[in-house]
């Protein structure tokens, strides 16, 4: 009986192991030296950048110290990348999902996306190269969802559980559709009471841990009087091709594939840079 136990035990223990070594890169198989070279230069190329948002009267977000999210993709080759995120008292701003290649390509690409409602405009080692007009995300009620809850710990519960109802698939150039995996647990989380905002969390969708969609969840102030309380939702790609997103098995959000000559004028919402390296 103590034998079968322990044999239990330690098929427990590696179905657990295997459970967080596909939610966390890093684990073992995976190139460390890579790692931590992808990690130096992912930090020194997000540091290199400033952002203003608003009009005559903008404000500068500050790019947080440590990337809220570390991913690899080995499905399409050794690639390790990291994702930072740019705030304005707490709150996100911009985000960025900054990558090295090393094989079978040797570049770094820097994806970004606006979190604001307000125009942005991007500097790059003080040389303006990003410019965008639009918004970078709309915020609308959540259909269907509860009143937030009272505390902080059960509001945590809440939001994990509506994003564990949602769903996203993500569609290539060439017609290939995949469904993105969600990571269960927030990689950030803000409150900005002043606004209005009683709590937030940063959920994103994955395809190995490499983030294709970010999903934000708000509980706030309903914009009725009485001071009524409510979950809303945007979503913001972090790639080109199209998506969408389902809560419940209702379509909510849906982008389709960007040209690329929008990329490449970087004057939308999403935009990407490639940086050859030897």
């Amino acid at each position: 009986m103590i034998g079968r136990w322990c044999a239990l035990a330690l098929t427990g223990a590696i179905l657990l192991f295997s459970i967080l070594a596909a939610q966390e890169p890093g684990g073992a198989g995976e190139n460390k030296a890579q790692i931590e070279a992808a990690l130096k230069l992912t930090k020194e190329a997000a540091a290199k950048y400033e952002f203003a948002i608003g009009g005559e009267n903008s404000v500068r977000p500050e790019l947080l110290a440590e990337p809220v999210l570390r991913w690899s993709n080995p499905a399409v080759g050794e690639i390790h990348g990291n994702v930072f995120l740019w705030t304005i008292g707490g709150r996100p701003a911009v985000i960025s999902s900054i990558f090295k290649w090393f094989s079978p390509h040797t570049h770094m690409s820097h994806e970004f996306h606006s979190l604001s409602d307000q125009p942005l405009r991007g500097k790059f080692e003080g040389n303006e190269v990003w410019v965008a007009a639009e918004p970078g995300l709309k915020f609308a009620p959540l259909p269907d969802s509860p009143a937030p809850a009272a505390s902080k710990s059960q509001r945590l519960l809440q939001m994990r559980e509506l994003a564990k109802s949602c769903a996203s698939t993500k569609r290539e150039r060439d017609g290939n559709v995949t469904e993105l995996r969600l990571l269960t647990q927030p990689i950030y989380r803000y409150e900005a009471p002043q606004a209005g905002l009683i709590d937030g969390a940063l959920f994103t969708f994955v395809q190995g841990t490499d983030p294709e969609l970010f999903l934000l969840l708000e509980a706030r102030e309903a914009r009725e009087a009485g001071g009524r309380q409510e979950w809303q939702f945007a979503v913001t790609r972090m790639n080109s091709v199209a998506f969408d997103l389902r809560y419940k098995d209702r379509e909510i959000w849906k982008v389709d594939v960007m040209p690329w000559s929008d990329v490449g004028q970087h004057q939308k919402p999403y935009t990407s840079f490639m940086h050859r390296m030897p």
